[in-house]
C-alpha cells in the first residue's frame, strides 16, 4: 500500500485524498493553548513554502538545513523540502555554532531554517564561514529586516499565497513531485556520535517508506490512533513514526515540552506515544515515590496488588481467585495511575537504547504496554520491535518484515534490507567500513536470538572491557542494572587492562540529599555532600545490592561520584540521552586513574 507511492510526499499526499480539507490532522501548542491544523491548512502552507524555496532558486538535491525545536513549522518545512526532492538536513537545536558550522559545510547547505532568536544569533556567528549559504528563513517573526538574506517564514508563506493561484500552484507541485524516485535522498541526519566529527547518514525515499511499511504491519497503531510527539524530531525515531501516522492515519500532537508533558498527557489523551528508557524510568519513580508518601494502609494495598500483578506476567495461565484480584486491583489502583499518563494510551514505544526489564514489568504490571523496539539512524531507524501480540520482556522483539537480521560469528548484529542507508555522505570508507561486499550492515550492537525468535541486545563492540585477567566485559548490561536505584541517575564503567572494575557515578541528588536529611548529614555544597562517608557507603552499598548477581570480575570495586550531573550540556551525553563513554574518560582521567592506585 505504502510502498506503491515513489516518495514520502506523494504517500502523504495520496492518503489524505480520503479526508476532507477542513478534518484535523495535526494539534500544536501556541501560547499555551492547543490548537488544530487541518489538511487543508497544512498542505496549503507546504505548497506555499515550497513555491517560496523554489522562488529562491533551491533545486531538487540541493540541500537545506532545518535546526528547530518541536514545532508546527518543522513539519511543514521538512514536508516543503522533500516535496520537490529538496534533501532536508535537520539538527539538534543545541548543537554548538562549531557543531552546526561542520555539519552545514559539509552538506553545501544553500538555505538554514532556524526556529527562533537564539538559533539565529548562533547562525550570525559564523555566517561567513558557511561556504554555499545564500539564505537563512526564521520561522519566528520580526527578526527578517536585519538584511536582505534574512527572511519570514510566515511571510514567504504569505506572499506565495497572494502572488500565485493556489490550484495551479498544487497541480504544478504534484506533477515535478512525481519526479522524485525512490532511491533519491530524503534526508541527511548527522549522528552526534560519541567521538569524532558527525557522519552524515544518507536515508532515501525507498528506506524511509520501507520502514514506515514495516511499522504499520506490526500492528502497533490502527488507522485512528493518536500520538503525542515530545522526542525530537530531528532524529531518525520520532520523524519515522511521524511520517507513519501521517500517512495511515491518526492526529498527531505536538507536545509543548518534556516540561509540559504531564498535562499535555491529560489535555490530548493519546493511544500511543514514544518514550525512551529515561524518561520511563523518571515516570516510574514518580509513581513509587507518590506511593511512599501514602497512608500505610493504602500503601501496603498499593504494594500488594503490584506484586501479585508483576509475578502474573511470569504465568502462562493465572488461577481465577488472582484474576478477580486484579479486576479489583485494576479498578481501584491501576486505572487511577494510568489516569494521570491520559487514561487512553494503548501502547508506550520505547527507543534509543535498552529498556531495564525491571522497568518494563512495572508498566505492563499497572496495564501499560511498553513495546521495546531497536534500531538505527543508519537502518531508517527500526530493525526490530516487539508486537501487541507477543511482548518478550528484555527483549526487543523479532526482525521487522522486510529486514534481514543476523548474528556474525563474534556476536555482531548485522542488518540488511531496503531500510538500510544509502551510505555516509562524503564518507565512502566509513561506509565501507559498516556495509559489506553482501550488503549486511554492520551495527556494531552484540547480540542474540530467543528461542522464540527475538532479538536481544548485550553490548557493543567498542565498548567491550578486556581486564588485565583476559575476561571481556561489556559494561552496558552493568550500567544499565545498577541504574535501577532510584540513588543513581548515570554510571560510566571503566577497568580496560585492570584488575578490576571502577566507576564514574552521576547520582540522583535529590534522592541523594533526602537521605542526607534522613541521616543528619549536614553539608553546605554539592562537593562536601559528595564527599560523605556516609554517602559514599550508600552509593556503593546501592551499587552492590543490583549487582550481586554479576560473577566477581563483573563487578564495580571503586567509585567516584561527581558533583556536576551528567548533561548534554556540559558534554558527557548525546541528544540521545546516551553516554559519551570516551568523553567521560577524558574528563574524568585522573579520578580513574586514582581509583586504581
Amino acid at each position: 500500500m505504502i510502498l506503491n507511492s515513489n516518495s514520502i510526499f506523494t504517500s502523504f499526499f495520496e492518503a489524505l485524498r480520503t479526508k476532507s480539507n477542513s478534518e484535523t490532522i495535526l494539534q500544536y501548542y501556541s501560547d499555551g493553548e492547543l490548537k488544530a491544523m487541518s489538511k487543508g491548512e497544512f498542505l496549503k502552507k507546504t505548497i506555499c513554502l515550497n513555491k517560496a524555496l523554489t522562488d529562491l532558486r533551491i533545486q531538487p538535491k540541493d540541500r537545506v538545513g532545518i535546526i528547530s525545536e518541536n514545532r508546527i513549522e518543522f513539519l511543514i518545512a521538512d514536508m516543503a523540502t522533500n516535496s520537490i526532492g529538496v534533501i532536508n538536513v535537520p539538527t539538534f537545536p543545541n548543537f554548538t555554532p562549531n557543531q552546526q558550522k561542520f555539519i552545514f559545510n559539509d552538506c553545501d547547505a544553500k538555505i538554514i531554517i532556524v526556529s527562533n532568536k537564539q538559533q539565529l544569533r548562533n547562525i550570525l556567528k559564523i555566517r561567513d564561514e558557511l561556504e554555499r549559504l545564500e539564505y537563512i528563513i526564521i520561522m519566528e517573526s520580526g527578526l527578517e529586516d536585519i538584511d536582505g538574506k534574512i527572511l519570514s517564514m510566515s511571510k514567504l508563506i504569505e506572499e506565495a499565497e497572494r502572488n500565485y493561484n493556489y490550484e495551479n500552484l498544487k497541480s504544478e507541485l504534484l506533477t515535478n513531485s512525481r519526479s522524485i524516485h525512490l532511491d533519491d535522498i530524503l534526508t541527511l541526519i548527522y549522528t552526534s556520535g560519541t567521538t569524532g566529527n558527525p557522519k552524515g547518514v544518507m536515508l532515501t525515499n525507498r528506506n524511509i517508506l520501507t520502514n514506515v511499511n514495516s511499522i504499520w504491519e506490526t500492528g502497533i497503531k490502527s488507522s485512528t490512533d493518536d500520538f503525542l510527539s515530545f522526542l525530537p524530531m530531528c532524529h531518525a525515531y520520532e520523524r519515522t513514526v511521524i511520517y507513519t501516522f501521517l500517512i495511515t492515519g491518526g492526529v498527531v500532537t505536538i507536545a509543548q515540552s518534556i516540561e509540559s508533558l504531564s498535562s499535555n498527557l491529560n489535555e490530548v489523551k493519546p493511544n500511543i506515544i514514544t518514550a525512551v528508557p529515561k524518561l520511563l524510568e523518571t515516570v516510574q519513580s514518580k509513581i513509587l515515590n507518590a506511593i511512599k508518601n501514602e497512608k500505610k494502609a493504602k500503601k501496603d494495598l498499593i504494594n500488594k496488588a503490584m506484586r501479585l500483578s508483576i509475578s502474573s506476567l511470569e504465568l502462562d495461565k493465572i488461577p481465577l481467585k488472582d484474576r478477580v484480584k486484579l479486576k479489583v486491583y485494576d479498578k481501584l489502583i491501576f486505572a487511577k495511575m494510568r489516569d494521570k499518563l491520559g487514561g487512553r494510551l494503548k501502547f508506550i514505544v520505547s527507543g534509543g537504547s535498552a529498556l531495564s526489564p525491571h522497568v518494563q514489568k512495572f508498566f505492563h504490571s499497572i496495564g501499560l504496554t511498553v513495546i521495546q523496539g531497536y534500531g538505527l539512524t543508519e537502518c531508517s531507524p527500526v530493525v526490530s520491535a516487539n508486537t501487541p501480540k507477543n511482548v518478550e520482556i528484555g527483549t526487543v522483539g523479532p526482525p521487522l518484515n522486510n529486514v534481514e537480521v543476523k548474528i556474525d560469528n563474534n556476536g555482531e548484529i548485522l542488518v540488511r534490507g531496503d531500510s538500510v542507508m544509502k551510505g555516509y555522505w562524503h564518507d565512502d570508507l566509513a561506509t565501507k567500513r559498516c556495509i559489506d561486499d553482501n550488503n549486511w550492515f554492520h551495527t556494531g550492537d552484540i547480540g542474540e536470538f530467543t528461542k522464540n525468535g527475538s532479538l536481544k541486545i548485550t553490548g557493543r563492540i567498542k565498548s567491550l572491557i578486556v581486564t588485565s585477567g583476559g575476561k571481556n566485559i561489556s559494561p552496558a548490561p552493568i550500567e544499565d542494572m545498577i541504574r535501577m536505584s532510584e540513588y543513581i541517575e548515570y554510571i560510566a564503567i571503566f577497568g580496560e587492562n585492570k584488575d578490576y572494575l571502577t566507576a564514574i557515578v552521576s547520582p540522583n541528588y535529590e534522592v541523594l540529599k533526602q537521605f542526607a536529611l534522613e541521616q543528619n548529614i549536614i553539608f553546605d555544597s554539592l562537593s562536601e555532600l559528595i564527599k560523605n562517608d556516609k554517602i559514599n557507603k550508600k552509593i556503593m552499598s546501592e551499587i552492590n545490592l543490583h549487582q550481586e548477581s554479576l560473577a566477581k570480575f563483573e563487578r564495580v570495586r571503586k567509585i567516584t561520584i561527581v558533583e556536576n550531573p551528567f548533561s548534554i550540556e556540559t558534554g558527557e551525553l548525546t541528544p540521545k540521552l546516551s553516554m559519551k563513554t570516551s568523553y567521560i574518560f577524558e574528563k574524568y582521567s585522573n579520578e580513574i586513574e586514582g581509583m586504581y592506585k
